[in-house]
């Protein structure tokens, strides 16, 4: 059977890139790049040269891709592209902050959906949801962070992950989480659901406030507030503090109540 749209029903016959062709086209033309990618059919990662960027999931519609998604792109473009270069402060406004968190759950779902094995995180409800009017569903917490760019020097990278409880728990839970970066910007989308669908109905999604140690270098901006958000945060991330950061809900504690 032909792998459907993430967003709709018709087949997943169009690739859509993990970084904009907007964006790539911000990097010199006349440097080699070195990808590392994960070939998930072999399980391992392989490194090779390019000249152009170009890392894409098949996992859309040619009428998504062409239609709503490219109306999402050039909302984000209009709202990213100072943020990927350049460390001028400036102050976000929420009109700019929503194509943002659209870029970012849009992306998760890519991960998710890249190399499905089994069912999908999110549900077809919230996944059509999403396309018919942006809606980002309750449950998901989305960070920005800016990362330290040295001179002469291009980064980028994807990652998703899930997770959740590891025992049987009448608060049992799922987690996913995906964090992207293209030079300074970095985004961090964290879903959780709760494993028992009645729960799910009738009770709110659980929520994580990030650590202390993280707030003066990645701010929160969905679900939004509705306020202007001043950028860039006080705290660059260096590539240590990248991982750290990429890697920080691996594994948490939580404590509930007894069942």
């Amino acid at each position: 059977m032909a792998k459907k749209c993430v967003f709709c029903t018709h087949p997943a016959d169009s690739r859509e890139h993990i970084f904009s062709d907007w964006m790539l086209e911000m990097l010199p033309s006349d440097q080699r790049y070195v990808v590392n990618e994960r070939i998930s059919t072999r399980d391992k990662y392989i490194r090779y040269p390019v000249r152009k960027v170009g890392l894409k999931a098949k996992v859309v519609c040619t009428p998504c891709n062409n239609n709503w998604m490219s109306d999402l792109e050039g909302l984000c473009k209009t709202a990213m592209t100072p943020l990927l270069f350049g460390d001028n402060r400036t102050t976000l406004t929420p009109k700019e902050i929503v194509p943002i968190a659209a870029f970012a759950f849009k992306t998760l779902l890519l991960a998710n959906h890249k190399d499905l094995k089994a069912a999908p995180f999110f549900p077809f409800a919230i996944r059509r949801a999403f396309r018919l009017s942006l809606r980002i569903p309750d449950g998901v917490h989305i960070w920005m962070a800016t990362r330290e760019v040295l001179a002469g020097k291009y980064y980028g990278f994807w990652k998703s992950q899930s997770g959740g409880t590891d025992q049987e728990s009448p608060f049992g839970f799922r987690s996913y989480t995906c964090t992207w970066n293209f030079q300074n910007l970095i985004l961090q989308v964290l879903a959780t659901k709760w494993d028992n669908k009645e729960r799910r109905r009738t009770v709110s999604p659980i929520s994580f406030p990030q650590g202390s140690d993280w707030e003066g270098a990645s701010t929160l901006i969905w679900p939004s507030d509705g306020n202007n958000i001043p950028w860039p945060p006080p705290f660059y991330l260096g590539d240590n503090a990248i991982e750290r950061f990429r890697d920080r809900w691996n594994a948490f504690a939580v404590q509930f109540p007894s069942a």
